[in-house]
């Protein structure tokens, strides 16, 4: 990703949670949202930590990889939508039907994006 810096800080005083294994990416991830102006929860790279995260953590919105290892992120997302925290998908990959079944209208960013497109599609989601 293309490195940003957002004069009009889209993403002031939002707490996002990030759930990404790949380190690299989560860091990107992150520095474009700080740049942006939220504050930042994780980055989580396993199921526990990130399901661990949104069960603690007040949260504005959540950006989930699709799987973080093995395990897919249906579960974390299963509890975001029952404490009402909205989330996007940032992945390279399909959702499973069951996800797709159940996060019907979910944001999907695709990967490779550029931090531009990730802060305009975490503020969209936020202002929704």
């Amino acid at each position: 990703m293309e490195r940003i810096a957002d004069e009009n800080q889209l993403l002031c005083g939002a707490r996002i949670l990030i759930a990404e294994d790949e380190i690299l990416i989560a860091l990107d991830i992150e520095a474009a949202f700080r740049d942006a102006g939220a504050d930042i929860v994780g980055p989580c790279a396993t199921l526990g930590s990130a399901l661990d995260a949104v069960r603690k953590e007040a949260l504005s919105l959540a950006v989930l990889d699709v799987r973080l290892g093995a395990a897919t992120t249906e579960e974390v997302s299963d509890l975001l939508s029952e404490r009402g925290i909205p989330f996007l998908f940032y992945t390279g990959q399909t959702l499973p039907a069951e996800m797709q079944r159940k996060c019907d209208g979910a944001v999907i960013v695709d990967k490779p994006a550029t931090q531009q497109d990730l802060v305009d599609a975490a503020a969209k989601v936020l202002a929704a």
